[in-house]
């Protein structure tokens, strides 16, 4: 069993495990730095060691991002924490992302907090249009502008996974 099916095996929770799961499978599980599709360092699951509020976690948490530039890896329980503090801050930009968020059926949510996870709150208000579609519960409209957006190029597999979520509550 690889560390990052390990890791999955050990969520309890049923949603818990799904979003796990698919964070691990968009955003990987490294406990050793790595450059991702952009070239800012990263390690767990997608978490930006370049991110000014992502430093403060670190050291909120007890990691020293010195050693971690040094080469030491994180624990499993590391990147757990580390993950969800991103999840956490994931769900609430969601939420201020799209007001309607908590009444969402949960593929459209776990679309929403998989490309918040990914952009954060200030490029996914960007998606002006997909919010649009949202608010008038359009989904077709909300993922023909997922896929009608840089992020979908950039973000390779993760965007035609992210988008049959959405694709799957069109009527």
């Amino acid at each position: 069993m690889t560390p990052r099916e390990y890791a999955i095996s050990r969520v309890k929770d049923k949603r818990a495990k799904e979003y796990f799961a698919m964070m691990v499978e968009n955003e990987g599980y490294k406990p050793k730095v790595y450059k991702d599709s952009k070239g800012k360092r990263t390690i767990g699951i997608g978490f930006n060691l370049e991110e000014p509020m992502n430093r403060k976690i670190l050291k909120e948490e007890g990691i020293d991002i010195n050693e971690i530039f040094k080469g030491r890896e994180l624990s499993d329980s590391e990147i757990k924490r580390l993950y969800n503090r991103s999840l956490t801050q994931a769900f609430n930009d969601a939420v201020e992302f799209d007001p309607k968020f908590a009444s969402r059926p949960e593929p459209a949510k776990k679309a929403i907090v998989d490309m918040s996870f990914n952009l954060g709150l200030t490029k996914l208000k960007k998606f002006e249009k997909m919010s649009e579609g949202l608010q008038a519960n359009d989904y077709n409209k909300a993922a023909d502008e997922m896929v009608d957006s840089d992020w979908y190029k950039d973000v390779k597999s993760r965007g035609p996974r992210t988008v049959s979520l959405m694709r799957s509550l069109a009527q």
